[in-house]
């Protein structure tokens, strides 16, 4: 039996330094399940590793494993809950459009894309009711708020901006929202960290740009 990790890595814009990374968690007894570029700028890249441990191994054999590496940096390390299919997004979309629920297939891919922990449509309506388009499995619905959308462009957003009870978002979550039409947001978290960086930011902009103008809304009314 193994456990999965989610591993944040930084690494130098220098050849073969993934390689080595990837050598030396496999000296560490860790399979690497898959890997995904999340940013790229000069004189680095961000990745996000999923690698398998056997179970009882500590985690911190991979800190140690990938900081051993010259240059490179670990941003954080986590558990990482069996999500280890990875679509693309061109991928998600197109599975999405032609679903039966095409909004419930959208925001159920989107943990294994971006590497989040929930994800979910919320429109406003009149008198202060949100209606509830989609929602992926374990998303917190109870106190959604709706008085914050619509939105001008995917930011962070404070929890209690979101909920009534910040804690309902998860233990240390970071919750963004993205337009998703005139009166609607698209709201991903991700509980435990990372923080989402500006290119996963605009990543997610760009596929709900897209999504907004393929799929239909099918949607329940909630108070």
């Amino acid at each position: 039996m193994s456990a999965s990790y989610l591993l944040r890595v930084r690494l130098p814009d220098r050849p073969g330094v993934l390689g080595q990374v990837a050598t030396a968690l496999g000296s560490a007894g860790a399979d690497i399940d898959s890997i995904v570029v999340v940013d790229r700028t000069s004189g680095y890249a961000v990745d996000d590793l999923v690698v398998a441990l056997p179970d009882g191994s500590l985690a911190d054999r991979l800190v140690s494993a990938a900081t051993s590496v010259p240059g490179v940096v670990v941003d954080i390390v986590q558990r990482h809950h069996g999500r280890r299919r990875i679509h693309d997004d061109l991928s998600l979309l197109d599975a999405a459009a032609t679903a039966e629920q095409p909004l419930s297939t959208l925001v159920e891919g989107l943990p294994a894309l971006m590497q989040i922990s929930y994800a979910l449509v919320v429109t406003a309506l009149d008198l202060g009711l949100a209606r509830l388009d989609a929602a992926s499995s374990g998303a917190p619905l109870d106190g959604l708020r709706t008085d914050w959308i619509p939105v001008a462009g995917p930011a962070v957003v404070p929890l209690d901006t979101v909920y009534d009870d910040p804690a309902t978002a998860g233990p240390d979550a970071v919750v963004v929202a993205v337009p998703f039409g005139r009166a609607s947001a698209l709201v991903a978290g991700r509980i435990g960290g990372p923080d989402f960086l500006p290119a996963e930011l605009q990543r997610l902009e760009h596929l709900t740009r897209v999504a907004r103008a393929l799929l239909p809304v099918r949607s329940v009314p909630r108070r």
